[in-house]
């Protein structure tokens, strides 16, 4: 069974494949992505908080997922990340979403792997591992 040091697999999926698959969950999750939250986690040494009983959809998302679900009912095409266990949203406890970019920009060169980064997001941050970039941080806008 796969697992992620200082999460449980609930805080990371969707409640629906948690009901289906509970511990096991974590089994569908990108090497890459494991490995930056782990480091990451480690890293900022404070508590950070993806999914919770306020937030359910902001690790691996599915097609019931009402993200999901509400583009498909309109016919609209959505690929995010988080439907391939590929990204989380997440905020750090005592931070600001722009504290928190600026703190991985300062780190970047001990990441373990290559991220993207949604711009100008506020409450919350979302990282993603869906590139090929040799670069270490690619910012984007929504």
């Amino acid at each position: 069974m796969i697992t992620i040091e200082n999460f449980y697999p609930s805080e990371l999926v969707c409640k629906h494949i948690f009901a289906v698959y509970g511990g096991d969950s974590l089994k569908f999750i990108d090497p890459r992505l494991k490995l930056w939250i782990e480091w990451f986690r480690n890293a900022i040494d404070l508590p950070v908080t993806i999914n919770n009983k306020n937030h359910d959809q902001r690790g691996y998302r599915c097609n019931l997922c009402d993200l999901v679900k509400s583009k498909t009912d309109k016919g609209d095409l959505y690929l995010s990340a988080h439907t391939r266990f590929q990204a989380i949203d997440f905020d750090v406890e005592d931070m600001g979403s722009e504290e928190i970019r600026q703190w991985i920009e300062r780190h970047k060169k001990d990441m373990p792997v290559v991220i993207r980064i949604e711009k100008n997001t506020s409450g919350w941050v979302h990282v993603d591992v869906a590139s090929n970039s040799y670069e270490k941080i690619i910012y984007f806008d929504s």
